[in-house]
This record gives structure tokens, C-alpha cells and sequence, in this order.
């Protein structure tokens, strides 16, 4: 009966972390965040209310490890989406496709407002690359415009 008792409490030991979770979130981010750029009182308010400080400030450190963008420009956009590492991907996908410095602060509004920012992303390179007469600004431009209802393509009033 003893055997049966202490398995629980071995199983209980094995699971309990020594640094809880959260905790490793908050440090990571705070460490990372500040490695990027970003003023220490700055970043700890960042990784406080943020909902995944671990994936707020992985997307600070991929976009501007990246990109000519700036860390705290960045930041910004990062705490405002749900999914920052999506944003990341998105802005990475379209900088690396693009001719300037301005592309990347378009790619940086544009990805954010998306609702689909790896969908968004995939657009722009295939319009960039594949339409000859097209630049990545409108490449993005086009891309942002088409993610509401296509009301040039499908006129009101028509029936089909």
C-alpha cells in the first residue's frame, strides 16, 4: 500500500518545474526586448501586458533582426495583434521581396491590419514577383484592398 501512495507524490516532483512558466516567459522577454533596443522600463511594461510575452518579443527581435525597421516601431506593432509571430513571418516574407526601406514600414502597417498576415504576405510576393509593371508597395496596396469583399469584381446588382 505504501507503493501506491508515493507514486503520486514522484510524479507530482518530476512535473513541478524549479522556475515556473510564466516566470521563464517574462524573463525571456524582458531579456530579449531589451537585446533588440528597447529601454528596460519600456520593455518590462511590454512583457507585463502582454498575453504571450515569449512570442511579443520574439516577433520585436525577428522583424528587426530582419528588416531596416526600427526596435520600438516594431514593438508597437507587435502589441497590437493577436498573433505577433505571424506578424513577424509576414513583414520578413514581404521585406525580403521588396526594393527599399519604405517597403518595410508599409509591410509593417499592412501585415498588422491584415487579418490573415501569412495569407496577406504569400499575395504580395506572388503579385510582386509575377505582374511586371507592379512595385511592392502596390503589390501590398492591391493585396490589402482585396481582403474585403470584391465589390469591383462582383457589382451590386447583378445576379447570377
Amino acid at each position: 500500500m505504501s507503493a501506491l501512495t508515493s507514486v503520486p507524490v514522484v510524479l507530482f516532483t518530476l512535473t513541478v518545474p524549479s522556475e515556473p512558466v510564466a516566470a521563464q516567459g517574462f524573463s525571456s522577454c524582458v531579456r530579449n526586448l531589451v537585446g533588440s533596443g528597447i529601454a528596460e522600463d519600456q520593455a518590462g511594461t511590454a512583457c507585463a501586458d502582454a498575453l504571450v510575452p515569449k512570442d511579443l518579443s520574439a516577433c520585436v527581435q525577428k522583424v528587426t533582426n530582419n528588416t531596416s525597421l526600427e526596435a520600438e516601431n516594431t514593438l508597437q506593432s507587435c502589441y497590437r495583434v493577436r498573433r505577433p509571430k505571424d506578424l513577424a513571418s509576414c513583414v520578413v516574407k514581404i521585406s525580403s521581396n521588396a526594393d527599399n526601406a519604405e517597403s518595410d514600414v508599409l509591410a509593417l502597417d499592412n501585415c498588422r491590419r491584415s487579418l490573415l498576415p501569412d495569407r496577406y504576405s504569400e499575395c504580395v510576393v506572388a503579385l510582386n514577383a509575377n505582374l511586371t509593371n507592379s512595385s511592392a508597395s502596390q503589390a501590398m496596396e492591391t493585396c490589402i484592398s482585396a481582403e474585403a469583399f470584391p465589390r469591383n469584381l462582383f457589382p451590386e446588382g447583378s445576379s447570377n
